[in-house]
């Protein structure tokens, strides 16, 4: 195993599956306008490729990036050359005051490869509500638990790569193996790399009762605006009060 989102998994991620980012990025846009958030900071865990970094500085905001994979990291700071990127695990590197944050793509799901402690869901909640202003937006997707398993097998080809992967849901455990074979062509050769994630995956209405019992009004969809997740990923927008202690 080639670790967590290597140089050819990333690479496949920023030019082949930037589709969920970009598709999200109108709807997370308006939703902070609506939120009166037309400009400040907005802290984005798990950032990629950068391309929803870019679209937050195109539209005026400062924007910051949290990213553990280096290879991710290098390719956001290309992307979003006025966003500042930090190498780092979200769950570690500190929140500054913000006025939003973002989690893309089943970011906060991931449990860190070699069996490390995560915190819980009840911890991260509290630790993004201590860091957002009063008034502020709270925006992320999961994988959530369904009445059968989750078990997929899908492919997709790019220009200098392929991608093969398979997800295995295990319910009682809440937990999602994806297995990830990538092969990128090297000259006129093709380079395998092979990777495994390992996702947990909660309820909605486990979700929902952390996420208020942290202090946020919170919903739940089945997509951003108009931007139709894929089956089994629901979007969750919380809000810090006006006014709060936290």
């Amino acid at each position: 195993m080639s670790g967590f989102y290597g140089a050819d998994l990333a690479h496949v991620h920023h030019t082949g599956f930037a589709d969920h980012s970009t598709g999200a990025a109108p709807a997370l846009l308006a939703l902070l306008r609506r939120a009166g958030l037309r400009g400040g900071t907005v802290v984005d865990l798990g950032c990629g490729g950068g391309q929803w970094l870019r679209a937050l500085g195109d539209a005026g905001y400062a924007a910051i990036g949290i990213e553990l994979s280096p290879a991710l990291a290098k390719l956001a700071r290309r992307e979003a050359p006025r966003a500042r990127v930090h190498i780092g695990s979200i769950h570690a590197v500190p929140l500054p005051p913000c006025d939003a944050v973002t989690a893309l793509g089943e970011v906060l799901g991931y449990l860190p490869i070699g069996g490390a402690r995560i915190p819980t869901f009840a911890m991260t909640f509290r630790r993004v509500a201590r860091a957002l202003r009063p008034g502020g937006v709270f925006a992320f997707d999961l994988i959530v638990r369904g009445a059968r398993p989750l078990h997929t097998r899908n492919h997709r080809v790019g220009r200098d790569w392929a991608v093969l992967a398979e997800s295995v849901e295990d319910p009682r455990r809440g937990r999602l193996v994806r297995d990830v074979t990538t092969f990128r062509r090297v000259g006129t050769a093709y380079r395998r790399t092979h990777e495994v994630h390992h996702v947990r995956v909660p309820s909605r209405r486990e979700v929902l009762a952390v996420l208020r019992a942290a202090g946020f009004a919170a919903r739940a969809s089945r997509r951003y605006g108009s931007f139709q997740l894929a089956p089994r990923r629901l979007a969750f927008v919380a809000r810090k009060p006006a006014t709060s202690a936290r």
